[in-house]
């Protein structure tokens, strides 16, 4: 029946029903549009008297419902509509007829009478009958529909509330079938489980797999299906206790990788036979089993019998998780072939599939883990190499979780197998790893990749760089102190700025940067270049800072030549000079000289070596780069302040103004009056600015005598009140000789050029005493010119007779077989580089600088403070000249008691000080 309110047309509005519904109960009489009177069924004992006519109602089809609120009017069920079989007997017909099928399930014929069970005969002389007291009466026509209150429903909704829509089961449900149909049935469902068992199909058992399903079907319907179940569970259990089980334990053994193996055999069997019975039995679990919860549906029935009597067994257990222990050893040492690893993967399935893996598999696993890294921790420890180790505690890791994602373990095995390795191979081995003289070995080889490897190692326990900055630290330190102390090595910056980049490249590559580790290496560098070493002496302890102000003039002096020599990072720097950035590439290293000065103390002493060694660039016009001097100029200057760049800047301004005044100089009358073949430039210096100079005489030749005489005349006249001095030592030239192999220009200082003048246009031997007579040069000048024009690489004098030393008794000829293929020589290199003297000069400046200095900070406080302790008044001193150096205690005594000798202060009681004012 497809809808139980039926509704009557009335014959107003019969030409406007679309359709009418009919009733499929047999027997009933069909529904007509017309109001004739109905023939009332046969065994209706009601009669028409009794019938109620159906009052109409607003929707028609809604299945179960009542009407509207007329609570006489009664819907008749589906219960009541069916209760007899489909297809009615005949009276006195005692033959039993099916059931219809259910959908999707082919027609059984009526001789399996094992398919489908009886039904029950309800014969009477007429028809068959059932008493149903709310049935529609279909034979009196409805009462006339009734007017409505408005032209159009009203859209809320009725006052009993919303319509709810009852579905009922219109299938037959047979009742009071024969104990024989029930046990044929059974026995044919028994014997499929027999066939399934011994693995026969369809033609070997004899029954086809639709009638096994629809015997069941039609038990179940007949209400046999906790009888089936039980006989269900009890053939599966009997099967996988014994034919199963006795199969296993007659094949395996051997070792318990055999019995894994026989056992996941076996599960893949049981797993096939599982499902052909899901499908047999499907109306079983769907029907029975699934609208229950207490119930075990067919699937887990079979693997919970399966675990219980099979792996959960005492007589497999500990073989089976032995077995898979074994295989996933043999997998960690690499011993698994292809076959075996299938082998533990499908073991590993098993046991999540049946439940198992967190309460059997996992605990147990985790511990046979523990201790297996435990002796591989021990065993690969006593190698004593930091590298290996760390580098197999680090695959170790990696290969656990790539087995743990090929096996589908859990992800809390995963995070507990991790826990074991880091617990037993890194936290209980942490000595091992951070032994300092692996790490120091490692660290001197630059092997940038151990390293990394010992750091991630070491950081997943702990914080890495707090463990390793100790060995760090020393390390620096010693490797420092090495370079600065070696008096002997002239390139103590190039090997400081490699050491600097080398251990940098480790910090950023192999420690990810670490913030400890880059403080420890900065601290390290500040202390060994700034240390006081007992018996080194002032000079000694000052040479990091000599030395950088010396490799700066080399770079500023030479450029990308020096660079070429001294790069402290050969890569980068090649880089640079393959896209031509020769700027960028000086700029580069000048940066790099700088990061090293940040660490010095002594700031006075890398001041005095730069000014002086900027001060013979920019008179000799030797610089490299004009930009690079302004750039570095600026660099300092942002570092230390304008105090410390306000001589340099003066002296930056002095060679600017000198030029201007030598272009105006040119202009007038009396030097276009010179002689056309001198070019004379002159340079006038702030002497509180520029390095002190001495005052050098010489014998210059008379035109150029002249020259500076008309130049000395014009400054004053231009600048009144100042007065010029001339400092001949560091003057130079272009001097144009004609040799007999060739003309060449000669670039040397005025020394050299007074020198060689004298042997112009006469080829006589001159001695060392004319020499000097006619040059005046102090004999230390002297020596070292004579040496420089023929004694050195470049000769245009001979001297007689031949050696390096210049003696008294020595004397000299013009080198008549001179030649060299370039036009322009150098030979002025002497007059460039410092002596011995001049080193000594600087040093003992530098001294006597600070001890004016410390005089000058203990005054200052001493005028602030009136009065003050001995040990505040040191400790002030310090802080106040910190920037520039750190000062002796003894040197500051000293300085205390030469102001108290002077009446600057006095000592009073308590070992305290008193300004005087």
């Amino acid at each position: 029946m497809t809808g139980t309110n039926h509704t009557t047309a009335h014959p107003a509005q019969a030409q406007q029903s679309t359709s009418h519904r009919t009733l499929s109960n047999p027997g009933a009489a069909s529904s007509n549009s017309s109001n004739k009177k109905r023939k009332p069924s046969t065994g209706d004992p009601s009669g028409p008297a009794s019938r109620h006519h159906h009052k109409p109602s607003s929707s028609s089809g809604a299945a179960g419902t009542a009407s509207n609120g007329n609570h006489g009017n009664r819907v008749p069920t589906a219960d009541k509509l069916f209760q007899n079989p489909a297809k009615r007997l005949k009276s006195g017909d005692p033959s039993p007829v099916s059931p219809p099928p259910p959908s999707g399930v082919p027609t059984i014929s009526t001789d399996m009478l094992a398919s489908s069970p009886p039904q029950p005969s309800h014969a009477t002389n007429n028809v068959t009958t059932t008493t149903n007291s709310n049935a529609i009466d279909l034979t009196v026509s409805p009462p006339p529909k009734p007017k409505p209150m408005y032209a159009q429903p009203s859209a809320l909704p009725p006052k009993n509330g919303t319509k709810k829509i009852l579905v009922k089961n219109f299938k037959q449900r047979p009742t009071g079938v024969p104990d024989e149909w029930v046990n044929k049935t059974l026995d044919m469902l028994d014997g499929a489980l027999t066939a399934v068992f011994e693995d026969k199909d369809d033609t070997a058992r004899g029954t086809s797999s639709e009638e096994i399903y629809q015997g069941c079907q039609s038990l179940c319907r007949a209400g046999k299906a906790p009888l089936i179940h039980e006989r269900l569970v009890a053939r599966c259990k009997d099967h996988v206790a014994g034919p199963l089980r006795d199969g296993i334990n007659s094949r395996a053994v051997g070792t318990d990788e055999e019995l894994v193996r026989v056992i996941e055999g076996a599960w893949r069997k049981w797993q096939e036979r599982l499902r052909v019975i899901q499908i047999l039995f499907f109306y079983l679990n769907q029907a029975y089993l699934y609208p229950a919860p207490d119930r075990e549906q067919i699937w887990d029935m079979g693997l919970q019998l399966f675990s219980t009597h099979i792996i959960t067994d005492t007589k497999f257990r500990g073989r089976f998780l032995g077995g898979v222990f074994k295989l996933y050893e043999n997998d960690r040492k690499g011993e698994a072939d292809l076959e075996n690893s299938n082998l533990l993967m499908a073991s590993i399935r098993i046991l999540s599939n049946l439940g198992l893996y967190s309460s059997l598999f996992e605990p147990r696993f985790i511990d046979v883990s523990e201790g297996y890294y435990r002796l591989l921790a021990e065993e690969e420890a006593d190698a004593d190499d930091v590298a290996r180790y760390a580098r197999q505690c680090a695959s170790q890791i990696q290969k656990e979780i790539q087995r743990v994602e090929k096996f589908n373990l859990e992800t809390t095995t995963k995070r507990d197998l991790i826990n074991i390795i880091e617990k037993e191979m890194i936290l209980y081995h942490l000595p091992d790893l951070t032994d300092a003289g692996g790490i120091k070995l490692l660290i001197t080889n630059n092997d940038v990749d151990a390293l990394g490897v010992v750091y991630s190692v070491i950081n997943r326990i702990e914080d890495a760089g707090i463990k390793i900055r100790p060995i760090w630290s020393k390390y620096i330190k010693e490797k420092g102190s090495a370079i600065v102390t070696d008096s002997q090595s002239t390139d103590m910056v190039p090997a400081l700025l490699s050491l600097k980049n080398n251990l940098e490249g480790i910090l950023k590559n192999s420690f990810a940067k670490n913030v400890d580790l880059g403080h420890s290496l900065r601290e390290s560098f500040e202390t060994f270049i700034n240390e006081q070493r007992k018996g080194a002496g002032y000079k000694q302890n000052a040479r990091p800072s000599e030395m950088i102000a010396k490799y700066m003039d080399l770079l500023l002096r030479e450029g990308i030549k020096a660079i070429s020599r001294n790069s402290a990072a050969p890569e980068e720097d090649e880089q640079m000079m393959g896209i031509g950035d020769e700027d960028a590439l000086l700029g580069n290293q000048l940066d790099q000289a700088l990061d090293l000065f940040r660490f010095i103390h002594g700031k006075d002493v890398f001041e005095a070596f730069y000014k002086k060694d900027l001060a013979r660039r920019l008179l000799m016009q030797r610089s490299a780069s004009a930009d690079a001097e302004k750039a570095m100029l600026s660099k300092l200057k942002t570092e230390c302040g304008s105090g410390f760049t306000m001589n340099l800047e003066i002296m930056f301004k002095d060679i600017d103004i000198s030029r201007e005044n030598m272009a105006s100089f040119k202009l007038t009358k009396a030097a276009m009056e010179r002689n056309s073949s001198i070019d004379l430039q002159v340079t006038v210096l702030s002497q509180a600015a520029w390095p002190t100079y001495p005052e050098t005489t010489i014998t210059v030749p008379e035109s150029v005598a002249e020259y500076m005489n008309a130049y000395h005349s014009y400054y004053t006249a231009k600048h009144k009140g100042r007065k010029l001095v001339w400092r001949n030592a560091l003057a130079h030239c272009v001097l144009r000789a004609n040799f007999p192999k060739g003309r060449k220009e000669l670039s040397m200082s005025a020394f050299q050029a007074v020198v060689l003048l004298l042997f112009d246009d006469d080829k006589k031997p001159l001695s060392y005493e004319e020499i000097k007579s006619a040059t005046s040069l102090p004999d230390v000048e002297l020596i070292r010119t004579l040496q420089s024009l023929a004694c050195a690489r470049v000769r245009p004098l001979t001297k007689h007779p031949k050696g390096k030393d210049v003696n008294l008794t020595d004397t000299f000829t013009v080198n008549l077989g001179f030649n060299d293929p370039k036009m322009r020589i150098k030979i002025n290199q002497i007059q460039l580089k410092e002596t011995k003297e001049e080193n000594n000069q600087t040093h003992e400046q530098i001294a006597q600088d600070r001890q004016y200095e410390t005089q000058a900070a203990i005054i200052r406080i001493m005028k602030s403070r009136k009065t003050i302790g001995h040990n505040d008044l040191i400790t002030e001193v310090i802080n106040q000249t910190a920037k520039r150096g750190k000062l002796d205690l003894a040197d500051i005594k000293k300085n205390i008691e030469k102001l108290i000798d002077k009446d600057y202060m006095e000592r009073t009681e308590d070992n305290t000080y008193a300004y005087c004012a």
